[in-house]
């Protein structure tokens, strides 16, 4: 979440510095917005649900579903910038836990970001599990340190594909307002040059 809420910030800085406008969002059409908060739910219901049950399936088939609604927004609004790395990346996160009953962290990888493990060594933590030998499609689970600044994560590709995603998204329709005025300043020019044009002929 940190990662994603700093690539968010980051998206937000450079649109700013690049001319782009938040008024890009306003001028967005999406489909199947219902759908979002069914995946965001999804994914919440199934989180609170492991962590109070300590059942990991709870968990898996939160992520499932939420993958799910996510692939169906992405093909709703293919053409949307940024959409198609959030949704892979969703999927791809809910293969991984769906194949393991839980999302697997490399022990390595959470020693070099200064991550403890302690919860999910002991069992309290039953939406992660050791990654180990038995462990499938282990190089699509937490494997990528990440040490931030107080707090320090692990993530997957797949979580790194959607900070991606939503970078993506961010700058690109910012921008749509700028690239909008400037095609229609370059058409109201065009106009006017033919005007000009045939005012001199006749």
């Amino acid at each position: 979440m940190a990662l994603v809420l700093l690539i968010i910030v980051g998206a937000g800085v450079i649109a700013a510095f690049t001319g782009g406008s938040w008024l890009g969002f306003s001028e967005l059409r999406l489909r199947a917005k219902p759908v979002v908060v069914a995946a965001v739910a999804a994914q919440v219901i199934g989180a609170v649900l492991a962590d109070h049950t300590g059942k990991s399936w709870c968990y898996s088939a939160g992520l499932a579903a939420s993958a799910a609604c996510a692939l169906a927004f992405c093909i709703a609004n293919i053409r949307v910038a940024g959409i198609p790395l959030v949704a892979v990346g969703l999927v791809l996160n809910a293969i991984v836990v769906a194949r393991n009953g839980a999302m697997p962290v490399s022990i390595f990888s959470a020693h070099r970001a200064g991550v403890s493990i302690l919860s999910i060594a002991s069992g309290n933590d039953p939406r992660h599990t050791i990654a180990g030998i038995g462990s499938v499609w282990r190089s699509l689970g937490d494997i990528i340190p990440v040490p931030l600044p107080l707090v320090p994560q692990v993530v997957s590709p797949g979580d790194i594909l959607v900070a991606a995603g939503l970078g993506e998204f961010i700058v690109m329709t910012s921008r749509r307002r700028r690239d909008t005025d400037q095609l229609a300043g370059g058409a109201t020019f065009q106009a006017s040059q033919a005007l000009s044009t045939m005012a001199r002929r006749s």
